[in-house]
């Protein structure tokens, strides 16, 4: 048999298997024309073959959870991420002064990764002090999970928000005085400024994406989604259209799943319409999604019961939109044939979630559609058998355990966050895991990932959780990263080495299963190949 190129080596791993077998995967244009035994191997010649020698070949990573728009910006020399390592107030703005000092031509000046838990027990930044520092220039400095903007007054005033804005969920916070602090909770609520920061000319957007791609490439990504839940206007469909420009130059190395608003919509039709416009193998409107809480570090987490260390907390058992709204929601776009998406970080919204994708089936049938509840940092355990029953998605971020530094004992206490990121309870339990980054809160680097999902420690290998019991296997870990992905995205070309699949393959520098768990931090990725094409070599 002939074929355009084979790729060898003693470890490959299809997805479908818990082992690596030693052989090779044929590529003929841009799909899988088969995956060989050594000695089927001798059948069979190529254009070009590889040996990988002992290196991991494996399907290329699917990203089940992206902001890519907001992650393309902080790949670029355009925003920061430096605020990342800050530990306190004035640790970030010394940040921002050295970032305007190497970037005097930027309009406003955008830093990404500030996290409350990272400070200590200190209180949230206000705008003060950045109007101090930058008396003449917008600044926008978004939290490390993007449900909180700390921006200045010039950011305030340039993206128009005031305190008598009604967002759908959050809020703009002011102080005794009814004065705007800096602080605005929740994406709903920062919108304004979210399109500040990401204005840019088609030039500037361009040479953000090119180096994105190199970025995504570099990481063995090969599928991920823009799952920010943008409105259906001219400007976001254009936004979404720069994607399918670069498919049509044949620049798109990576396949991007879209994902629209839905609350507060049972009138589909035009996502249907976009779904039409926006439906290939490398860019498709792929669902819906909302927010149905926020994150229990700063306290919008939709908990059953109070938070520990704030048990007068409002809003407690209250999601973002109510609860009548959401159901008749999803009920609709899974009658239209569009699968949902709804983020619920603590266990109050994960059983409104199961609630209302329960009340969907009953409505509509067994549809088939991948429905999802992202993030879970939280669960009861009476809703753990739910997701199998109901047949519903777990897309979950390891590394976000990481991030978390062992906030979750705190806010919800010892014996509530022994099901916290509850990985191992779901999968015995019979779910399906699909995992991600949720990047840009975390970076596109696979490796960290999978190490915080096999170990639950933090990389100097000390306890990251209160429950270590919630580790999985590794071969389970690179299920979850391939093909539950492409089964959230609802596809089932991709995902898996098999033949007739879409040929997106990656090397690992070396087995990864024959290695121990603290080496995983130093793997890196040798080759992408994507549709068929080399994107990517070290």
């Amino acid at each position: 048999m002939k074929t355009d190129i084979i790729l060898k080596s003693k470890n490959i791993f299809t997805s479908r298997t818990d082992t690596p077998v030693s052989g090779g995967v044929a590529v003929t244009g841009n799909k899988i024309a088969a995956v060989l035994t050594d000695e089927e191997l001798l059948d069979w010649s190529a254009d070009k073959v590889l040996d990988y020698g002992e290196k991991l070949i494996m399907p290329g990573f699917v990203d089940a959870h992206v902001h890519y728009f907001m992650g393309a910006m902080a790949a670029s020399d355009h925003w920061t991420t430096e605020p990342t390592g800050s530990k306190s107030e004035a640790d970030c703005v010394e940040i921002m002064k050295k970032f305007e000092k190497s970037h005097p031509d930027e309009k406003r000046l955008v830093g990404l990764g500030w996290f409350p838990a990272a400070w200590g027990d200190a209180p949230l930044p206000s705008k003060k002090s950045l109007d101090e520092a930058f008396p003449d220039k917008p600044v926008y400095m978004f939290a490390a999970d993007f449900h909180t903007l700390w921006t200045n007054s010039k950011g305030l005033e340039e993206s128009g928000i005031t305190p008598d804005m009604k967002p759908r969920s959050g809020s703009v916070e002011v102080d005794d005085n009814g004065e705007m602090t800096g602080i605005v909770m929740e994406p709903d609520a920062y919108m304004p400024a979210m399109y500040m920061a990401q204005s840019f000319d088609d030039a500037t957007m361009k040479e953000i994406n090119m180096g994105f791609l190199k970025h995504i490439a570099s990481c063995g990504i090969t599928s991920l989604s823009e799952i920010s839940y943008e409105p259906y206007t001219e400007k976001v469909l254009a936004k979404y259209k720069s994607l399918k420009a670069l498919e049509k130059e044949g620049l798109l190395t990576t396949r991007v799943h879209l994902y629209t608003e839905f609350v507060g919509h049972t009138d589909f039709t035009t996502a249907l319409e976009w779904q039409k416009e926006l439906d290939s193998e490398k860019v498709r409107l792929s669902g819906v999604k909302a927010l149905v809480d926020g994150v229990c570090s700063t306290y919008t987490g939709m908990l059953l019961e109070p938070y520990s260390d704030m048990p007068d907390t409002a809003g407690i058992g209250v999601p973002f939109a109510p609860r009548e709204e959401i159901e008749k929601s999803v009920i609709a776009a899974n009658k239209a044939g569009l699968p949902v998406r709804l983020h619920s970080i603590a266990d109050g919204s994960v059983r409104l979630a199961l609630d209302v994708f329960e009340a969907s089936l009953k409505a509509n049938g067994k549809h088939g559609l991948p429905n999802t509840i992202e993030h879970i940092e939280h669960i009861h355990p009476d809703d753990v058998p739910r997701f199998a029953e109901l047949d519903v998605i777990a897309s979950m971020q390891p590394f976000h355990l990481i991030l978390d530094e062992n906030e979750k004992p705190v806010r919800v206490g010892p014996e509530r966050a022994k099901l916290e990121w509850p990985h191992r309870t779901l999968l015995d339990a019979g779910a399906k895991l699909a995992f991600g980054t949720d990047y840009p809160v975390v970076d596109f680097n696979p490796y960290p990932t999978i190490h915080a999902a096999v170990t639950r420690c933090f990389s100097d290998g000390s306890p990251a959780s209160v429950n270590p019991e919630e580790c999985v296997t590794l071969a389970e870990t690179l299920k979850a990263y391939t093909a539950g992905g492409a089964a959230a995205y609802n596809r089932d070309d991709i995902g898996t080495l098999e033949e007739g699949k879409l040929a997106d393959i990656i090397i690992v520098d070396r087995n990864l299963f024959d290695i121990p768990a603290a080496e995983i931090l130093q793997c890196s990725t040798v080759l992408t190949m994507f549709d068929g094409k080399i994107v990517y070599e070290k």
